[in-house]
Parts: C-alpha cells; sequence; structure tokens
C-alpha cells in the first residue's frame, strides 16, 4: 500500500494542477514571506505541496474484458506534524473534517482564472463512498508526527455508481480539513487535502448482452441445417408464465436443498422469466421431527430459511432429438444453484434419464447427462465442469450478460454448448440403463436413443439454494436468475 499511495503521490502534480483554491480558503495565488517554523499542517498536505497545490488525484474505470480492477479500495493515510516535522513541545489536537465550505468557494471560482478549471464539473464525494477512522487528530509532544487518521474510498461501489447512474465521465473530490488547534497555529497553506477521483464510465460494447430479446421468433422459426420450431417461450409477457406449457414445483424437492419452491418467486418481467431466491423463512406444514427414510430431511426442518421457484413443462411439451437453445443469465454467488435441465416424462429416476444443459454450484459450470446405474436411484454420470473464473477472466462482466446454452441431439450424440463452445459431448453408444433393481419398468432402455412413441425429456428451470452441491450459502440475497427464451428445433 506505501508504493500505490507514493505512486498516487508523484501523480498528483501531473494529473491535477490547483493554485491555493485547493488548499488555502484565503485564495492568496503568490506565496509571499517565510512560514512560521511552530506551524501545524497535515504532514502529507506538506510533502506534496508544491507552491501551488495539495491534491492527490486518483483515476478510477471499470476493468474491461482479461483486465482486473487496478484500485480496488482507495486507501490514504494521514497525520498531524509541525512545519519541517519538528519535534513537538506541547500536545496539539485539531478536528479533522470534510471542508464542503472549501470545495463549494473553489467551484464556485470555476471560469474565473484557469487555476480553478479543474473543479468544472467536480461534485462532492457522497459520504455512503468513504470513511474517516477518527475525527480528530492528535500531535504529542515529544513526538513529529500524530496517529495515523485511515481514509478508505470504496472505489468500486463508486464505479458502480458511475456506470449504473450516472452513465458518464464523473469527478468526485474529497476535501479532508485540519481545524480548531488547541495548540499552535495552522498552517492555511497545508492545512486542506483534496482528493480526486476521476471515474471514467465505460460503455457496453455490446449493450443488447445486457437485456432480454423483447421479439422472439415467429412459431414457424428455421435454422441452418434443416431445424423447424417446434415449441418455445420467450417470456415476453408479464406476470406468471405460461400455464398449458409450464407447471410449478412446491416446497422441499430434492438434493437436501434448503429453498422452499413456491410459484410467487418467478415472474415474466422485462422480456424475461425471472426467478428470484430471498432469504426469508417458512413455515414447513409438513414437519414431523421423529420422519426417518431416505426424504426425512423434508419433514425434519421445521422451517424453509430461503424461499426460491422451480418451472417444469407439461407432459404436452416432452421431446426427444433436435436442437434446444436458451439464452439466460445466470447468478455465480457461492450458494445459488441455477439450472436448465430435463428428466424422462416416463420412468423412475434415473430410468427416464436426466439431463444438465446448465448447473452452476461451487464456483462451476457443470454440464452433465444422467443415466440408470448399478442400483436403485443411483445414477451413471457423463459430466464435465469448467471453473467460472475460465469465463470471467477473459470478461469481468460476464455474470452481467445473458449467455446461449445450446443442446444438438440425435440418435447418436448429445453435444452441449455455451456460447457455441463445446462443454460435453456424450456418445449415447454407452448410455444404456444397467437394469430396473426393483423399479419395475425401464431398466434396460437407453433413454437417450429408443423408438419408445411419446417418451423424451421435459424441460426445466429453477434456482436452488444451498443443499448437497450448493453448501456453505455466500450468496447476497435477493438472488435472481433470469432466461430469456426457451426453443426447442426438430429436423424436419
Amino acid at each position: 500500500m506505501n508504493n500505490k499511495i507514493k505512486i498516487w503521490t508523484a501523480l498528483c502534480a501531473a494529473v491535477c494542477a490547483i493554485a491555493f483554491g485547493a488548499c488555502d480558503d484565503d485564495k492568496d495565488l503568490s506565496y509571499k514571506g517565510s512560514l512560521d517554523l511552530n506551524m501545524l499542517g497535515i504532514k502529507q498536505a506538506s510533502e506534496i505541496w508544491d507552491g501551488a497545490q495539495c491534491n492527490v488525484s486518483t483515476s478510477l474505470k471499470e476493468p474491461q474484458a482479461g483486465e482486473v480492477q487496478k484500485v480496488d479500495n482507495f486507501n490514504y493515510r494521514l497525520n498531524l506534524a509541525l512545519y519541517q516535522n519538528r519535534e513537538a513541545g506541547k500536545d496539539a489536537t485539531v478536528d479533522l473534517v470534510v471542508a464542503v465550505d472549501s470545495l463549494n468557494k473553489a467551484i464556485a471560482n470555476v471560469g474565473t482564472s484557469s487555476v480553478y478549471d479543474v473543479y468544472a464539473n467536480a461534485l462532492l464525494l457522497p459520504e455512503e463512498y468513504y470513511n474517516l477512522s477518527a475525527n480528530k487528530m492528535q500531535l504529542n509532544a515529544g513526538n513529529t508526527k500524530s496517529e495515523e487518521v485511515e481514509l478508505n474510498v470504496y472505489s468500486s461501489q463508486l464505479i458502480a455508481l458511475v456506470q449504473e447512474e450516472y452513465k458518464e465521465d464523473m469527478k468526485f473530490v474529497l476535501p479532508v480539513r485540519i481545524q480548531n488547534s488547541t495548540s499552535y497555529a495552522i498552517n492555511g497553506k497545508t492545512n486542506t487535502i483534496m482528493f480526486f477521483f476521476n471515474v471514467t464510465y465505460v460503455a457496453p460494447a455490446n449493450p443488447e448482452d445486457y437485456v432480454a430479446d423483447g421479439e422472439g421468433v415467429p412459431d414457424d422459426h428455421t435454422l441452418e441445417g434443416g431445424y423447424k420450431l417446434l415449441w418455445h417461450d420467450e417470456f415476453n409477457g408479464t406476470g406468471a408464465p405460461n400455464a398449458e406449457m409450464w407447471r410449478f414445483e412446491e416446497g422441499f424437492q430434492r438434493n437436501e436443498e434448503d429453498q422452499w419452491y413456491k410459484k410467487e418467486n418467478a415472474e415474466m418481467k422485462e422480456n424475461a422469466l425471472v426467478f428470484t431466491a430471498k432469504q426469508e423463512r417458512v413455515k414447513n406444514p409438513n414437519y414431523n421431527p421423529n420422519a426417518t427414510g431416505g426424504n426425512s430431511w423434508k419433514q425434519t426442518r421445521e422451517y424453509a430459511e430461503y424461499t426460491s421457484a422451480c418451472v417444469v413443462a407439461t407432459n404436452n411439451y416432452a421431446f426427444k432429438y433436435g436442437r434446444l437453445i436458451v439464452r439466460a443469465k445466470v447468478p455465480i454467488e457461492q450458494g445459488g444453484w441455477p439450472a436448465i435441465w430435463s428428466t424422462g416424462n416416463w420412468y423412475e429416476w434415473p430410468l427416464g434419464g436426466e439431463i444438465d444443459i446448465l448447473e452452476f454450484y461451487k464456483e462451476k459450470i457443470h454440464a452433465n447427462l444422467c443415466w440408470g446405474g448399478s442400483s436403485r436411484w443411483n445414477g451413471t454420470w457423463n459430466s464435465a465442469n469448467y471453473p467460472i473464473t475460465d469465463f470471467t477472466s477473459k470478461d469481468a462482466k460476464w455474470a452481467e450478460k445473458y449467455h446461449i446454452w445450446r443442446m444438438d441431439w440425435d440418435e447418436k450424440y448429445i453435444c452441449i454448448y455455451l456460447d457455441d463452445v463445446l462443454l460435453n459431448k456424450t456418445d449415447l453408444s454407452t448410455t444404456n440403463n444397467k437394469g430396473d433393481h426393483g423399479a419395475g419398468d425401464g431398466g434396460n432402455i437407453n433413454p437417450f436413443s429408443n423408438n419408445i412413441e411419446g417418451f423424451g425429456q421435459l424441460m426445466m428451470l429453477n434456482l436452488a439454494i444451498g443443499g448437497n452441491n450448493g453448501r456453505p450459502i455466500e450468496a447476497t440475497f435477493p438472488l435472481e436468475y433470469r432466461v430469456d427464451y426457451v426453443r426447442v428445433y426438430q429436423k424436419q
């Protein structure tokens, strides 16, 4: 941090020129005479004062793809000292204040002299974006400087303010001044430091990446390769999704997940189906502290501490083979578990097969297939997973954008893609179930490659919280997962 402070200090004179208006309310634009050796000042102001300024300037901007924010949080340490760092002969205490009046005077003088040009369009740094560790400074007798007072400026939040609200380059100033000395006079030339934060607005390269498609495609839409639209939902309305096409799950469901599913947590808005996970307590109507068995967790919990939503395609929308395209914006906070997946419309799990086009948990993107294994309710998996940093290291705004998940499915292979990059390719000659193990049916089929009339996969969209693969829960709530559209094509 000391090296950073030296760099910022060295940049001060080059980046931000200003006359005495930065440090001296008297606006004396030329220095005459000598300074009293028994005068208090801010030590760092004395070090950077060059006869014209006492400014520190920091440039901030949203990191681009592949960049890391260079100034995460601006940190500066201030001391009280006598002129030329002389040893104090007696204790001295001063107040440390944000000198709004000094800044206003400097802004008022914009246009009267070129030395004030730096204040053009400047705004006072809002108080919620910084913290001073103390409002007093004390120089004790026998010392050359006081204890440090730390100034922290929340640079990341300041960048977000500019990116999300102002949407243009902004200049913020924090004027820090000492006053009301109990001993010694205060040096009017080094009593104030002006901290400038020049925040550059970075316009999104492709604004459409951040918003849902409000137009959709017609029912007779086709793709290259002979694909014709079988069914789709563009989610361009408002309120609950189409009840003919989707049903809601309710309550506790699977994987010992922490959320209680309820339909109120998914609604169409802003041209997308928006799932909202909330941290809120719900009484479990099925509570039974004495329940036993594999699913007893659904009863032994008296409350759910989170709510969210899951929708499942109705039976009329089962499909087999073709191309599935889903555009979605997914949260990537630990404990959130967004998914785009499907299960067979017949047979118990996993004999009907499961396809996970997307799962995100434990900081990884997953693409999986599952079919019947060596015992009941035990699956055979072909899984692929990728650290989320594989994506965010290339694009710092990855989680703020919509992305395309695609599945291509024929009799021989299922291929899962993310933004046209292959994640998982499964040879369907290897996906035969290994017996029903007492289930009664489905144990000898291949759930992904067969000629069974009416058998296929049902789409599911959900945002789970916690559970077997999602703990610990560190996400910030409410947590949102947005699905722009679901489109299923088959070859003509």
